[in-house]
């Protein structure tokens, strides 16, 4: 982001400016060599509708032409911020561009000139939190990584909630002991149909008009968290340290809000369970998930290797998935808390808190505050946190050994 200071101007009127070369030749050349889109900004401070002005759109034409000769990059976009709202488009051109503005929010800055036609069946929705919230809901690009216990329940309620566009992410195929948990799983899918295709035709069987994209892939394999990170916000619905390092990565590195979920079953020596789950959103602003301490470095290198690597490791000590306790109901709170938390970043429900802990025993939900450390490589001041490309995510070449 370069921003002119009052020397690069040389006209600097209440209509009108022109910036010097000195100014705009080095940020022009850096496009070109990169391949970058350049983003002109302005603002109509006195105004509180954002909408491109006469002067805004005889102005962008002639720059347009000028920018598309001298930068290889592109598309190039004119960003206008009003007192209260922004708009943007390509630059010279009429074509609106949509707008997200990330954080513990994510909020859609629609073109005024869009209908928003909202069915019937979301009627009773629409009384929760309104046909704004609803529309906003629908127009939304979810994907959720992991179709499994939790996964599959969050497809299920998004589907019924209205979502009507997913990228859905998973390797597994359904095995008989994913029949108690897994929404939409039928027997005749047991070592058949992978996770991800139940997914598929259960949100097909409730949006007929759904748009999907089904990836059959390991979230840690290189390029697939590239493609999921293209959605508005991703769920994370998987259960290893790897996968959730590499999706914790992407979200500040590429802006993409994940929402982070995990559920605990264990049983002492006397068959007693300890049940417990968390939500976490992963935005700017909000502490990542090492900052929060749910990832553990040596689980992470484990799980990255293959199998012939974790042999031939000295410090590894067992298996690196083994079976752990699933219970369908504690699966369907923890789904459930993530999904109302999509619903407040989203569509204005009142639910403020960005990280939950649960604990099922006591039937209680804490909110836990939490600041991501200046010093973090993910999240803090001065980490890769909306470098996108420029930068590798931490996958892995191969999926198996």
């Amino acid at each position: 982001m370069h921003v002119a200071s009052d020397e690069a101007y040389i006209v600097r009127t209440p209509i009108s400016v022109h910036l010097s070369p000195e100014f705009c030749l080095p940020i022009e050349k850096k496009s070109r060599l990169n391949g970058w889109s350049l983003v002109y900004v302005h603002t109509h401070p006195q105004a509180s509708a954002a909408d491109f002005s006469p002067v805004d759109d005889a102005s962008e034409g002639s720059l347009a032409r000028y920018v598309r000769a001298r930068c290889s990059g592109g598309p190039h976009l004119s960003l206008l911020f009003s007192r209260d709202r922004a708009r943007a488009r390509v630059l010279g051109e009429a074509e609106a561009v949509r707008i997200l503005e990330v954080g513990a929010h994510l909020q859609v800055a629609f073109d005024p000139r869009e209908e928003v036609l909202l069915e019937d069946r979301f009627d009773r929705q629409v009384l929760a939190f309104g046909a704004q919230g609803q529309a906003r809901l629908a127009a939304l690009k979810i994907g959720i990584v992991g179709l499994g216990g939790t996964g599959s329940l969050v497809a299920q309620q998004l589907a019924h909630l209205g979502v009507r566009d997913f990228i859905l992410v998973d390797d597994d195929t359904i095995e008989v002991s994913n029949l108690n948990r897994v929404a939409g799983a039928l027997p005749h899918d047991v070592n058949v149909t992978k996770k991800v295709h139940v997914a598929e035709r259960m949100i097909r069987g409730l949006r007929p008009d759904a748009n999907l994209k089904a990836i059959d892939a390991d979230v840690t394999v290189e390029g697939v968290a590239r493609e999921v990170i293209e959605a508005d916000l991703v769920f994370n619905c998987t259960d290893t340290h790897a996968s959730r390092h590499v999706l914790n990565a992407a979200a500040y590195q590429f802006l993409t809000p994940v929402i982070d979920m995990g559920v605990s079953i264990t049983v002492d020596a006397e068959m007693r369970a300890r049940l417990a789950g968390h939500v976490k959103m992963l935005a700017p602003g909000l502490a990542c998930l090492w900052c929060a301490r749910h990832l553990d470095a040596g689980q992470v290198r484990s799980e990255m290797m293959t199998d012939e690597q974790r042999r031939a490791d000295p410090y590894f000590q067992g298996a690196a998935n083994a079976p752990q306790p699933a219970v369908i109901s504690l699966n369907g709170v923890v789904a459930s808390l993530a999904v109302t938390m999509l619903l407040s970043a989203v569509a204005g429900v009142p639910a403020e808190p960005r990280y939950l802990v649960y604990d099922g025993n006591r039937g209680r939900t804490n909110a836990i505050e939490d600041t991501p450390a200046p010093d973090c490589n993910f999240c803090g001041a001065y980490s890769t946190a909306g470098g996108g490309d420029m930068y590798p995510l931490p996958t892995r070449r191969h999926v198996t050994g």
